[in-house]
């Protein structure tokens, strides 16, 4: 199968729609597809030009340009992106599929859908962030475009990120899971519209397509309580980047209420990752005197994290507009159990009570910290259900649920030929 993805950031930036992609194509590529990225994302800061090499087994198309501030943008991204398409067409290296990878702000992959779909090439658009506020954004382009009318075959990381997807997609404002209300996203009204015959071919439904994982690279031999560095304490971890939208202040927050509540050596927090924030978050310990029990070891390797989540007992997920959760999805892996805040994408993965908790405020959280900590027959039952990672999102999973909706954006295109 010839695969093509879209998507405006690829590696080197690091992120979670920017690891996803890379993963899905070389994964799609070591199962022998011919496999081809096209991003504006340049190879290294300041590269700008057309250019285009094989990266581990995949071809990346790069389209870059300088722009103020070195944003993976490219002003005429969109005749790049149909001319490269019709070149391949016309060499008789038609694409089997377009999947075109969108976050909140994705130009290029928004503008191409359009002539993706002219060209009759089957297409699949994933979405790969909360929307939040920019709902009202799509919705008055759909209102102008009719897009959700085309042939495409939409899907999502989860169920969080598929919400509003399906709200637009459904016919006059009839909710897929029952009811008509005539309102679109967040309750804004949107007109009604005629009832499309595509809809039979299942375009008003959205796919749910996780990020993979590989379970096995991620299952690491356990170290008991006791026998770590950290002493006896419950350990806490997480691993994100030190930004408003990650939470991780708030985190340590919770951490060190929890903490000031427990007996000395209950509780110890590891928060690894860097970013903005990072500096408020080494003067919040300094200040509160909490470095007997908060370990700050800026951004870890896979190696490093792996070695982390050997010695400890709990991932902390304080993020709510997280789509999915991949470092989450890795502690799972590794066999810690999760809390996590209601409404979250981590959230989906998690049975509250049987693999992890779900807490619905920041005082939930620190009361979930001390609740593991000062009942070990309640964490040691966790970890016991957390020895099995969550369904769906090994990698053979993954690619056939992807496979599967390469198949149906398939029977849109011939649908809307007929």
């Amino acid at each position: 199968m010839r695969i093509t993805h879209l998507s405006d950031t690829y590696l080197p930036l690091l992120g979670g729609i920017e690891a996803q992609v890379s993963r899905l194509a070389r994964q799609q590529a070591a199962a022998g597809h011919d496999v081809e990225v096209i991003t504006t994302t340049p190879a290294a800061p300041g590269a700008h030009g057309v250019s285009t090499a094989v990266e581990k087994g995949v071809t990346v198309h790069r389209i870059a340009a300088r722009v103020p501030g070195g944003w993976p943008v490219h002003p005429r991204s969109t005749a790049h992106v149909t001319a490269r398409l019709r070149e391949a067409i016309t060499r008789g290296e038609r694409p089997d599929v377009v999947h075109l990878h969108m976050g909140v702000l994705a130009p290029t992959a928004q503008a191409a859908l359009r002539p993706v779909t002219r060209l009759g090439l089957p297409a699949v658009l994933t979405v790969h962030s909360v929307w939040g506020g920019a709902w009202r954004v799509f919705a008055a382009a759909d209102a102008g475009l009719g897009w959700s009318r085309w042939p495409v075959r939409w899907s999502a990381v989860s169920e969080l990120t598929a919400a509003p997807l399906r709200r637009l997609l459904t016919p006059d404002g009839a909710s897929p899971r029952g009811g008509s209300d005539g309102a679109g996203l967040g309750g804004a009204t949107v007109a009604p519209r005629p009832r499309d015959p595509m809809v039979g071919a299942g375009r008003e439904d959205v796919a749910i397509l996780p990020n993979g994982l590989d379970l096995d690279a991620w299952r690491v031999p356990r170290t008991e309580r006791g026998a770590r560095p950290e002493g006896s304490a419950v350990h806490v971890v997480s691993a994100a980047r030190f930004a408003p939208r990650k939470r991780m202040l708030a985190l340590l927050t919770a951490a060190a209420d929890a903490a000031a509540r427990l007996p000395d050596g209950a509780l110890f927090v590891t928060l690894a990752g860097d970013g903005p924030e990072r500096a408020a978050a080494r003067r919040f310990v300094a200040e509160r005197g909490l470095r007997d029990v908060v370990s700050l070891p800026g951004r870890l390797t896979a190696t490093e994290l792996k070695r982390l989540y050997a010695r400890a007992d709990v991932f902390a997920a304080p993020a709510v507009a997280e789509a999915f959760g991949l470092a989450a999805l890795e502690a799972q892996a590794a066999g810690l159990t999760v809390v996590t805040r209601s409404g979250s994408g981590v959230a989906e993965r998690v049975v509250d009570g049987a693999t992890g908790l779900v807490v619905p405020d920041d005082d939930a959280l620190a009361s979930a910290f001390i609740r593991l900590a000062t009942d070990p027959a309640l964490l040691d039952d966790l970890l016991e259900r957390a020895a099995t990672p969550p369904a769906g999102v090994a990698w053979p999973e993954v690619l056939a649920a992807t496979e599967q909706a390469y198949e149906e954006a398939a029977a849109l295109t011939s649908a809307g030929r007929a």
